[in-house]
């Protein structure tokens, strides 16, 4: 059996990356990004955020065979002005994440909804592709 050398700052940035996690839409360095569930069935990758608050309009979803990014904007009322506020703590601005899928989907058959503000993504997921390697003789 090893020792480990304990090491409290590995404790801190776990601990604090827990709690920037766990805020209204989580910390990604200088803007925010919405949370998300993936999870996997037989035969497709689902991905659900929650963007409250956000039209559809205001969001787009680029999706590949191994990853999804989410962006968008939340936009103040235009009635809303700074001078005015009593008391402001939701977000307004751009946001984006980019999720990696755990599988290869096929990007083209993806399809997506929003509701109450939840976006639901679906993506069938890919054949397993073949073998690329080959083997080679040894001369």
């Amino acid at each position: 059996m090893s020792l480990i050398q304990w090491n409290p700052f590995r404790e801190i940035d776990r601990d604090m990356f827990k709690f920037m996690e766990n805020l209204p839409y989580g910390f990604s360095g200088r803007s925010i990004s919405p949370r998300v569930d993936v999870y996997e069935t037989d035969d497709k990758i689902v991905v659900k955020a929650e963007i409250p608050g956000v039209s559809k309009e205001d969001l787009n979803i680029y999706v590949n065979e191994n990853s999804i990014r989410l962006s968008g904007q939340t936009k103040r009322e235009s009635d809303f002005k700074d001078e005015n506020a009593y008391h402001s703590e939701r977000y307004y601005g751009s946001f984006s994440r980019t999720i990696p899928l755990p599988v290869e989907v096929k990007s083209e058959a993806a399809n997506a909804s929003y509701k109450d503000g939840i976006l639901s993504i679906t993506l069938p997921k890919a054949e397993p592709a073949k073998n690329r390697g080959r083997k080679i003789d040894i001369q």
